[in-house]
């Protein structure tokens, strides 16, 4: 007996609270709630460690959750401070920071961008 391949273009709703806790007091949570997932850091140093060191690599990475996201329909939005630093994935209106870096589905606010490299 096989299975059947999932049929992509449903829909994908999630539930739940995903919390980590870094050595260096870190910690970071990921909420969901149906079609929107929410990651959540207390300063920006919790998300620097976060994927590949290389720009290319990130970029690639980057390109890749924004795929994924789209096609499940899901909202992935990074807090950082309790402001929203980024917006990825289904519905998500591209910034025009975003539409420069060849970014789809990607809201990045610049103020956020500025904080990030100090």
């Amino acid at each position: 007996m096989t299975a059947s391949r999932p049929d992509l273009a449903l829909p994908i709703d999630v539930q739940g609270e995903l919390r980590l806790e870094g050595p260096a007091a870190d910690t970071l949570t990921l909420t969901a709630r149906g079609s929107r997932l929410r990651l959540s850091a207390r300063a920006w140093s919790g998300l620097r460690g976060l994927g590949p060191r290389s720009l290319a690599a990130r970029r690639r990475t980057l390109g890749s959750a924004i795929r994924a996201l789209t096609v499940a329909g899901l909202t992935l939005d990074i807090t950082v401070e309790g402001r929203r630093a980024f917006g990825l994935g289904a519905g998500v209106t591209p910034s025009l920071l975003a539409r420069l870096l060849g970014l789809s589905s990607t809201d990045i606010r610049l103020s956020n961008v500025i904080s990030l490299l100090r």
